[in-house]
């Protein structure tokens, strides 16, 4: 039998209500929460996005929400596409704690949507939290997910948006940021796809536009707060990871896994070590999952 995780009240006069949130001038008075309220509080990163995102758009979600989860909290809604993609791969890098803000009760009954409840309880066995405004027993109404994105825009230092169509939620939750004076960043997408000409219009309008994980930390002044360190595996010839890593990309373009698999390595311990490289600006994305040397 399935048990459901205790749901604690955290109203807005207490200790434990996020300092961030309480800024906004239209704060919920309470928040109702699934695991660790403290985490509420930690530095985060909101990436949001469409509900029916390109195979770019997910490549490009889980690739940020990853790198960034070893320095920030990723927070988002607990929709299909975007959100889901994000909170996944946070949840799997096994970084910072990961926050899902939903727009119905956190019980099982109510809880929207009901295929993301096992997602739900993973990120509260991590550590993380899941959070609503509304009370056990109020189900998903149309006009609770709008009001959701300030909870997540409220949250964060910033919100990036992945890929976000006309008129959509991810818009709503990037133009409460700029009220509420965080960093709206921006993926530029396919201008052939309906789900890109919001977050293409975003950067057109000035939306910070981001073209790799540096660009994120730059944008909120979290790069002197990274712990970059070599790997420090060594090979008979006294190579590090880094510098394989590195003579593997002087060849060509390769595939995270392609790297793991020449070097006979965890693919995990691969893609810690590609984060912290293009941090230092040593690779780039390129594409199709694949990384290149900058040179």
């Amino acid at each position: 039998m399935e048990l459901s995780p205790e749901i604690v009240t955290v109203s807005r006069g207490d200790e434990l209500y996020p300092p961030l949130l309480k800024e906004i001038p239209d704060a919920p008075q309470r928040l109702f929460v699934m695991g660790d309220p403290k985490i509420l509080s930690n530095f985060a990163l909101a990436i949001v996005g469409t509900r029916k995102p390109s195979d770019y758009g997910i490549q490009a979600a889980g690739h940020f929400a990853r790198c960034c989860a070893s320095t920030l909290s990723i927070v988002s809604g607990l929709a299909y596409g975007i959100d889901t993609v994000a909170l996944s791969e946070a949840l799997a890098s096994a970084g910072q704690p990961v926050i899902a803000v939903i727009g119905s009760g956190l019980d099982r009954k109510s809880f929207y949507p009901q295929s993301n409840y096992k997602l739900a309880l993973d990120i509260i066995a991590a550590g993380g939290a899941v959070i609503s405004e509304y009370p056990m027993g109020t189900g998903p109404l149309k006009h609770h997910f709008p009001a959701r994105n300030r909870i997540i825009a409220g949250l964060t230092k910033g919100v990036l948006v992945i890929e976000a169509g006309e008129g959509s939620g991810a818009l709503i939750t990037a133009n409460l940021a700029l009220d509420y004076n965080r960093e709206v960043m921006a993926l530029a997408g396919n201008i052939f796809l309906p789900q890109t000409v919001g977050s293409n219009q975003l950067v057109k309008e000035g939306a910070r536009l981001i073209t790799s994980v540096s660009d994120i930390f730059d944008a909120l002044g979290v790069k002197q707060q990274l712990s970059i360190k070599s790997t420090e595996i060594k090979d008979a010839n006294n190579l590090s990871l880094e510098e394989k890593i590195a003579e593997l990309l002087n060849e060509k373009s390769l595939h995270a896994d392609e790297i793991a698999l020449a070097l006979q390595l965890d693919s995990a311990m691969v893609s810690s070590t590609l984060t912290l490289m293009e941090i230092k600006g040593e690779i780039k994305l390129v594409g199709a999952g694949k990384f290149a040397r900058l040179r």
